[in-house]
């Protein structure tokens, strides 16, 4: 299950909430009563990723609330809770919040998108590189998001004529992308670098 809490988290949760005057319970609604009425950014902020724990649908119209958040830490967990909770239910969320300018984050919308979405999200992940594509062809991205929406699409490469033509292009680029995305890419899918580095290989002897 993508971004479960492990014990040390819970535990810095537990001790953050302790502090109250009302106590601290790992339910549900104690957590959503701390987004809701809590002047505190930073228990909006332990209460979004404590949601991973007790949260189910009745708390992703409340994570949604988030995304617009002031606090950008609390627009990052908020998103993560919400592929964490609703999973493939969740991909029409994800999808609107990588395209809308509003939703800058789009490294974590995309990072979401890789761990819960389902094939929904593949026009909204192209659409996004589409507008990005003259930046990453020149070598000029630095958003780090095509070592998650690469992956992404290549789940899919074989369902959607529009990834599969993205992911055939990719060794036009390859050596544009960053080092350290480029290896990301290749532990993620293996079979698919070997491709890139094959068709790399063939253009050379042409």
């Amino acid at each position: 299950m993508p971004f479960s809490l492990d014990p040390h988290v819970e535990q810095t949760i537990e001790r953050h909430f302790r502090k109250k005057e009302n106590g601290f319970a790992w339910t549900e609604d104690y957590l959503l009563s701390a987004i809701d009425q809590s002047a505190s950014k930073y228990d909006v902020y332990w209460a979004a990723i404590g949601l991973r724990k007790v949260g189910t649908d009745k708390s992703i119209p409340v994570l949604c609330t988030l995304l617009s958040y002031p606090m950008q830490d609390v627009k990052c967990v908020a998103i993560l809770t919400i592929a964490h909770i609703g999973r493939e239910n969740s991909t029409p969320i994800l999808a609107e919040a990588l395209l809308s300018p509003a939703y800058r984050d789009k490294g974590y919308a995309l990072w979401a998108i890789g761990d819960a979405a389902d094939e929904r999200a593949v026009p909204a992940v192209l659409a996004y590189l589409k507008k990005n594509r003259s930046k990453i062809r020149r070598g000029k991205d630095v958003s780090g998001t095509l070592a998650d929406a690469v992956p992404f699409l290549a789940k899919y490469r074989d369902r959607s004529v529009e990834a599969h033509q993205f992911l055939d292009e990719i060794s036009c680029f390859w050596h544009m992308i960053a080092e350290g995305e480029r290896k990301e890419i290749t532990r993620r899918v293996p079979w698919l670098a070997e491709e890139i580095e094959h068709a790399l290989r063939d253009q050379a002897k042409q």
